[in-house]
């Protein structure tokens, strides 16, 4: 049976991958006010990993939630991560520890981890994809779908290859729309011509829209605000906007942020207005004068390139972590854009094909020599 919204209530889930901790452990009190909270206001879906917290995600999800609401009251999501298994006789093994971890006998959706490029081959060789629907098949996984981290050519393809996917989890948020790097927007496109709906992972980028520079947080409060959302409100809004998003997903680890996140998304959220999605882009144009590379991504810079470098990516990267700091950059740069066949920044052999393209006149190879600084 295909996917349908209904299994689930409302558009906004709560994310298990930054749940409160004290002294290494689930703070259980909280994460007990939190998931009663959240259930409270009509809302169910929990999304979690088996890697989440070092595995007591899981754990915590066990005692604050299966252990204290019935199975029926709530839509649980688990994954399938690489690293963790090497064949389907070790998938079989985690996917039940998994369902042990959690306390429960199935996962309403179980997704493939963060596929990019060379986890897609290591999935494809390792038989994830024929034994996810053995699990399907048996009950203990109801819906199939894939988390994704890379460009949407890939996606065509899995898609193409797996009709079976039900549903992807995919980095959208208004600064990633239409980021050469993430390429939010294109992704999304690939999943709604094929009618897979979609869930939305860190729509916050990862808190960076939350706690905005200065500039960019006067473009924000210039736009109309009747309801009094916040940074993080608007961020979630931009998500829940665009009509293929199933499900917008969100890390909360305290009581505040869930107030708040429930304030923007409980019930049926409005989409935002043309006045208040204009006040984003001003956003996004307010990051773009905080020094970032000015570079438009049209890739005549890698027609030629001898080592199969993804400048414009690379660039993507920098400009994120100069803006933002975080993580997420250097995850993109370590797997998604500098692996495949793509060189990394610091094996550019400087033959200066790239430079002769540029319609922009970017002096790319003492650019490539900065994100070779930041990242390797």
């Amino acid at each position: 049976m295909a996917l349908s919204t209904s299994e689930f209530r409302g558009r906004f889930g709560f994310g298990a991958m930054r749940l409160p901790m004290v002294g290494g452990e689930p703070d259980y009190e909280l994460c007990n006010q939190m998931f009663d909270r959240f259930l409270e206001a009509g809302l169910n879906y929990f999304d979690t990993a088996h890697v989440y917290l070092g595995g007591k995600s899981e754990v915590a999800l066990r005692e604050s939630l299966v252990k204290r609401h019935p199975r029926e009251s709530f839509f649980l999501v688990d994954k399938l991560t690489h690293g963790t298994f090497k064949n389907p006789e070790t998938i079989r093994r985690v996917f039940q520890e998994e369902l042990d971890a959690c306390g429960v006998e199935y996962f309403d959706l179980l997704l493939a981890h963060a596929v990019n490029s060379a986890h897609y081959e290591m999935y494809t060789r390792q038989g994830v994809f024929e034994t996810a629907k053995e699990f399907v098949a048996d009950g203990r996984a109801r819906h199939f779908g894939i988390s994704y981290h890379d460009g949407p050519e890939l996606l065509e393809r899995i898609l193409t290859e797996h009709p079976e996917i039900e549903a992807v989890q995919l980095q959208i948020n208004y600064e990633d729309w239409d980021s050469p790097s993430v390429r939010s927007r294109e992704v999304y496109e690939v999943a709604t011509a094929h009618g897979v709906p979609v869930i939305v992972m860190e729509p916050c980028k990862g808190g960076q829209l939350v706690n905005l520079p200065e500039v960019a947080q006067r473009a924000l409060d210039a736009a109309p605000n009747p309801e009094g959302l916040s940074n993080a409100g608007f961020a979630l809004r931009f998500c829940a906007t665009q009509p293929n998003v199933a499900m917008v997903l969100s890390g909360m680890n305290n009581m505040d942020q869930v107030e708040d996140n429930l304030h923007a998304m409980a019930g049926d959220p409005a989409p935002l207005t043309a006045e208040q999605l204009q006040a984003l882009r001003d956003v996004h144009e307010a990051f773009a004068s905080l020094g970032m590379i000015p570079c438009t991504a049209c890739h005549y810079c890698t027609n030629g390139c001898p080592r199969h470098i993804m400048i414009p990516e690379l660039f993507a990267d920098l400009n994120t972590k100069r803006v933002f700091g975080g993580w997420n950059p250097g995850w993109y740069f370590n797997n998604v854009h500098t692996v495949g066949g793509h060189a990394k920044p610091s094996e550019c052999i400087k033959c200066g094909k790239c430079e002769r393209e540029c319609p922009q006149g970017l002096p790319i190879r003492q650019l490539l020599t900065e994100v070779a600084a930041e990242f390797e």
